[in-house]
């Protein structure tokens, strides 16, 4: 890997670390709805009710319990993400495949679309359509190459 493509990735930094953030901002935002709803009265003004004196024991109690929900969920959340990470950096460096628990090897694709509900997307990277390119360009037509450059175009 380039220095330069080793900066980029340092400078992405922790991709959890994004999700966690997120989902801090939520419970943020919650800890300022329960506050605002608290000091407006928003029930007596949506709802017609009698109005309610401020109660700052109750507004405690909410913001605890947001707080500590917030910390469970996010806290859980990004040690789960890291630990599923774990168990798929066990790959194969020359084809790809992933190592399953029960010891067997897996495509990525194949492992991927039985444990998680995405969809896999073929395409070619531009460093490899150009060695695929050469690759043409210097053997002609020979079998391999013309099928891989059949799937890219």
């Amino acid at each position: 890997m380039a220095s330069d493509e080793q900066n980029k990735v340092r400078l992405r930094g922790d991709a959890f670390s994004s999700i966690a953030w997120w989902q801090i901002l939520a419970f943020v935002l919650l800890l300022c709805l329960v506050w605002f709803v608290e000091l407006l009265d928003v029930p007596s003004m949506m709802f017609g009710a009698e109005p309610a004196p401020f109660n700052l024991y109750r507004a405690c109690i909410l913001s605890a319990a947001v707080i500590a929900a917030g910390v469970v969920v996010v806290g859980h959340t990004y040690e789960r993400q890291r630990s599923l990470l774990k168990k798929l950096l066990e790959t194969c460096m020359y084809c790809h495949r992933v190592k399953t628990p029960d010891g067997k090897w897996e495509h990525v694709e194949v492992y991927f679309i039985r444990h998680y509900p995405v969809s896999m997307d073929r395409s070619v990277c531009p460093h490899c359509r150009e060695m695929l390119e050469h690759a043409k360009k210097k053997d002609g037509s020979v079998g391999r190459v013309d099928s891989l450059m059949d799937l890219v175009e």
